[in-house]
């Protein structure tokens, strides 16, 4: 039955090697949160028909890719990585869907050979009979060590896309060089630089904390695209739990005309400047109005 309702592909691949340095966090485009706990990736990726998803939103009955590169954290004293995947539909109420114990169950036994173990990759999609009418749900992957206990967990809030809507795509991604502990990406544009500091002078609520991010040398757009493009902003506490804001996020567009080259400063409120000695993130999401365009930044003050 479980065949029926899932395509699940497993692939491995040949990549270098190295390892994420955070613990937790939010990826930018996707949203998705994932708890490094002993087991980690240099980079996490969702993937339709080999472009990049650079948002959240996902149709049914469509195969979409999750893919980890150079996973780190598997105990491989037998020359092999002994890697299962649970998967976990919940719906927008907390009801579970469906699960599947291990996707990689026709390997356990076996493990795969230690020397190979560069990309995991598993493929899935959301089955009609299985969502039915839910608007959105949340797909829980857990990659776990089946002759250890560590283990990576991700929660991917899916809003499941309307008839005739068009993915949001690119085969164009970029990491933009931020300072740890930030991740930015961009797609379809080139950004120079990302600085990020705290600002608490800002007066029109002055009991805020603002996060300022200062995006300079964005080319590939111009002003008058990003000034008609569409903002969001996203607050979490340590626990990656959402904190909601009710503040606007406030911004200034400039840069230099004749070489379409723009400069984006936006300053996010994310807690009041009374909280102290407590860590947040911040997710910024800037996307043209054709949605071919997109900057996501993840911060941690």
């Amino acid at each position: 039955m479980l065949n029926r309702l899932y395509a699940l592909l497993i692939c491995f691949f040949f990549l270098s090697f190295e390892s994420s340095a955070q613990n937790k966090g939010v990826l930018p485009f996707t949203g998705i949160k994932y708890f490094n706990e002993g087991i980690s990736a240099k980079t996490i990726e969702v993937k339709v028909e080999g472009a990049s998803l650079v948002s959240n939103r996902l149709p049914l009955n469509k195969d979409f890719e999750i893919k980890l590169q150079s996973p780190a954290g598997f105990d491989t004293k037998t020359k092999a990585a002994f890697a299962a995947a649970e998967l976990t539909i919940v719906s927008s109420k907390g009801t579970v869907l469906s699960t599947v114990p291990n996707l990689l169950s026709n390997n356990a036994a076996q493990g795969f050979p230690s020397n190979s173990f560069k990309e995991l990759s598993i493929k899935l999609n959301l089955n009609a009979a299985i969502i039915k009418t839910e608007q959105t749900c949340t797909v829980k992957i857990r990659f776990f060590d089946l002759k250890g206990k560590n283990q990576l967990r991700m929660e991917f809030l899916v809003n499941i896309t309307k008839a005739g809507e068009a993915l949001q795509l690119s085969k164009t991604v970029n990491d933009v060089k931020i300072a740890d502990p930030f991740e930015a990406r961009s797609s379809n544009l080139k950004i120079k630089n990302i600085d990020v500091t705290v600002d608490t002078s800002i007066r029109v609520n002055p009991k805020m904390a603002y996060a300022s991010l200062d995006i300079t040398g964005i080319d590939g757009t111009s002003i008058a695209e990003v000034l008609s493009g569409k903002e969001s902003y996203w607050v979490y506490d340590s626990d990656l739990n959402e904190v909601k804001m009710t503040d606007k996020q406030l911004k200034q567009v400039g840069g230099a005309m004749e070489n379409n080259v723009v400069n984006y400063l936006s300053k996010i409120p994310y807690r009041l400047k009374t909280v102290s000695g407590k860590l947040f993130y911040v997710r910024f999401r800037w996307e043209s109005s054709d949605k071919k365009k997109v900057i996501d930044v993840v911060v941690m003050k």
